[in-house]
């Protein structure tokens, strides 16, 4: 579906319903778009798989709502959108239907339709059955956790979603507790990713800088840089730290690091000293306050000789990532960075189905990360 047919989805307006009335309303919606059509005009059904989604409260729920059209125009699927603690009508569920299409030359298209489940403070453990009775068999399950609390640490609601997925796709952005989250969420991973495609959509958020530091750091290009590094700086902006942390780990799995130590500053650093041979590196994170989310300043050294030598890579804006040029002594470098809303990550995500062994492994570096910060 183009740019174009994108804008122009339109929605059933949605309908509150029983839990046993779910598949009689869903036929009803097709059965109310055949009405609209003239003679000779069809209604089809474009559906690619099954997305469940799991937010925390009604707020995340509205933002991810109005997101849909944006995941389902490139990826048409059922989608079951749970609520972990709403406002409901009555005590336990609520339950609503409605569905997404577009106007094609021989009728109408439906690229969603979308079952929304809320529970109460009560009922949260009954949102994975409803959840499972729904799927659309014989067709990929993609679960995304929405949720700004790591997987684990909501394990008996997490766990029983995990059982209808094929590939799982969660968020380190935003969490309130970075360090735990990632500790739990790497080792979740770690014991798991053979039984699932797990992905962090922090991941897909850290691809130009991966290319950027790949292709100015290359042994081609700088010979030395990589091999004597001698110390290692990231500036970041807020709620990114597990982000920047990835971001480590990637360079510590790739160039063999091995780390020895770790703290945390005053809460606005996180300091590591990894170990390179003979050598100690030291790496640090610092969180600003007023900074784009996600990296925002590489400072990368190295040894050449008895002189240090210097690159620093910086968010430039207007979508640019590039070298400093008066802070570092090699060439200019731009890369043209778009930054992608969430909605366009998970539908990028959900195309994808093998596993990624290059982000397992930085994950699975940076919970040897996190181990040395929390003792």
């Amino acid at each position: 579906m183009n740019e174009k047919t994108r804008h122009r989805l339109r929605r059933v307006e949605e309908k509150n319903v029983r839990i046993r009335h779910i598949p009689r309303e869903l036929d009803a919606i097709w059965a109310g778009l055949q009405q609209e059509l003239g003679e000779g005009q069809v209604v089809t059904r474009a559906c690619m798989s099954n997305l469940i989604i799991y937010c925390d409260d009604d707020d995340q729920t509205l933002e991810v709502n109005e997101a849909l059209p944006r995941i389902v125009s490139a990826h048409p699927c059922r989608v079951i959108l749970l609520t972990g603690l709403g406002y409901t009508g009555e005590p336990g569920l609520d339950v609503f239907v409605s569905g997404l299409y577009s106007k094609l030359p021989g009728g109408l298209q439906v690229s969603a339709e979308l079952i929304r489940v809320i529970a109460d403070s009560s009922a949260r453990k009954r949102l994975a059955p409803v959840a499972r009775a729904h799927l659309v068999g014989d067709l990929p399950t993609t679960l995304w956790w929405a949720s700004h609390e790591p997987a684990p640490f909501l394990g008996e609601t997490f766990n029983p979603l995990t059982a209808m997925a094929d590939q799982i796709i969660y968020d380190s952005f935003g969490w309130q507790s970075p360090t735990k989250g990632m500790q739990a969420m790497s080792r979740w991973v770690q014991a798991q990713s053979a039984e699932y495609v797990i992905y962090n959509l922090a991941w897909r958020r850290l691809k130009y800088w991966r290319n950027l530091l790949s292709q100015v750091l290359d042994p081609a290009v700088q010979p030395n840089a990589l091999s004597a590094v001698s110390k290692l700086h990231i500036e970041h902006g807020p709620h990114a730290v597990a982000m920047s942390s990835l971001l480590v780990g990637w360079l510590a799995s790739l160039l063999g690091w091995r780390v020895e130590g770790g703290k945390v500053v005053a809460g606005k650093q996180t300091v590591w000293q990894f170990s390179i041979g003979n050598r100690r590196v030291p790496v640090t994170l610092t969180r600003l306050v007023e900074a784009p989310p996600g990296p925002s300043r590489i400072d990368w050294r190295w040894r050449e000789g008895s002189a240090e030598r210097r690159a620093v890579f910086a968010d430039l804006g207007g979508d640019r990532i590039g070298v400093v040029e008066v802070e570092s002594d090699i060439p200019v470098r731009l890369l043209h960075a778009p930054a992608a809303c969430q909605a366009d990550l998970v539908s990028a995500q959900m195309a994808h189905r093998a596993r990624d062994r290059v982000f397992e492994r930085a994950l699975e570096t940076g919970n040897s990360m996190t181990s040395v910060l929390l003792g």
